[in-house]
């Protein structure tokens, strides 16, 4: 993402994020990597509450406002964080104010930007490269109550799937039974996945797949090192966590999608992104591929949303090229904010 926006042209960012594990290790990695590319300064990193309260999202939009200067923001939210943080944008009279660049949990879903597609306008958003798996779509539309029973959760499923009541079934989303909302239609138990009910292959099936995949390998392998006779010895019971990581580290092999599956000294897998450009406004709008990052970025020339998020204007008493108290200092026409910058 820290290619993206130098790629783009911006040098002054602010970063955004759901409480959790997901927003704090985005942010810091985000942060580390800019630092280690330079020319890109942090104006705030702000943090969206687990629970956010009445009022929450105006107060988030305000912050921003703090550094107005800083227009690119760059965020690593969930769905409804980012749907509600474009709904406050747009109260407060700033689409298109901000530009904003988000990570792969904004991908291409029209969920968030729905009805907010003027404020969402030019974003810039990045969705690991997908392949469909093949033959999983045929088995798991032929999974039924009969020939699935050892899942606990299907029957949870089927009853949300088909909006239907099983006999003795629990209600969905945990409504007690007569509550709003409550389905009354009883299942016939002869429904049918992708006939009776939308389905489309959910887009990290493969790496669901890959995952499972990954841990079989690395436990073969540390299986093959701790017993050579074969079978199961003492040394794999039970197996040591850090050598079974250090085993699933080290495998290659190709995937459920036949794409190549490795992992780096971090543990990482090698990055493979589609990037796309939400366009909308007055109602509509779609997300554009834009470019792709494999081994490097790969990003249309000229690409970028109608106003860049440069610097505009100064502090009243500031003057180009001196620092400005409390704020930061100005280097040519952007202000940089006074920690971590220039």
């Amino acid at each position: 993402m820290v290619a993206v926006v130098r790629a783009l042209g911006w040098s002054y960012v602010s970063t955004l994020a759901s409480e959790g594990n997901y927003g704090a290790s985005g942010v810091e990695a985000f942060v580390q990597s800019s630092r280690e590319a330079g020319g890109l300064c942090i104006a705030q990193s702000i943090k969206i509450p687990r629970e956010p309260k009445p009022g929450e999202f105006a107060k988030v939009i305000g912050r921003l406002m703090e550094t107005s200067t800083a227009r690119g923001v760059v965020l690593f939210a969930n769905e409804d964080d980012i749907r509600r943080v474009l709904e406050a944008a747009t109260l407060a009279n700033l689409s298109g104010h901000f530009s904003w660049v988000g990570s792969d949990s904004w991908g291409a879903k029209m969920a968030p930007v729905q009805g907010l597609e003027d404020a969402a306008h030019g974003a810039i958003t990045i969705l690991p490269k997908r392949a469909s798996v093949p033959g999983f779509d045929e088995y798991f539309t032929s999974r039924s109550l009969e020939n699935n029973r050892r899942n606990l959760w299907f029957h949870e499923f089927w009853e949300d799937d088909f909006n239907c009541r099983l006999p003795h079934g629990s209600a969905p989303h945990g409504d007690p039974e007569g509550a709003p909302g409550t389905p009354v239609r009883k299942c016939t138990g002869r429904e049918r996945i992708g006939r009776d009910s939308p389905y489309e292959q959910e887009g990290k099936v493969q790496f669901v797949i890959d995952a499972v995949l990954a841990m079989a390998h690395g436990l073969h392998s540390m299986l093959g090192e701790a017993c050579p006779g074969g079978g199961l010895c003492a040394h794999m019971d039970p197996p040591d966590g850090r050598r079974l990581l250090t085993h699933i580290r080290r495998v290659a092999f190709n995937g459920s999608a036949g794409t190549p599956v490795s992992f780096n000294e971090n543990g990482d897998a090698p990055g493979r992104y589609d990037i796309f450009q939400f366009q909308g406004g007055n109602g509509t709008g779609a997300y554009r591929a834009v470019g792709q990052w494999v081994q490097g970025l790969h990003l249309q020339v000229g690409l970028g949303p109608p106003s860049p998020p440069r610097a505009q204007g100064r502090p009243p008493g500031s003057a180009r090229g001196i620092p400005v108290a409390n704020w930061g200092y100005w280097v040519g026409d952007v202000l940089f904010p006074l920690e971590g910058c220039p």
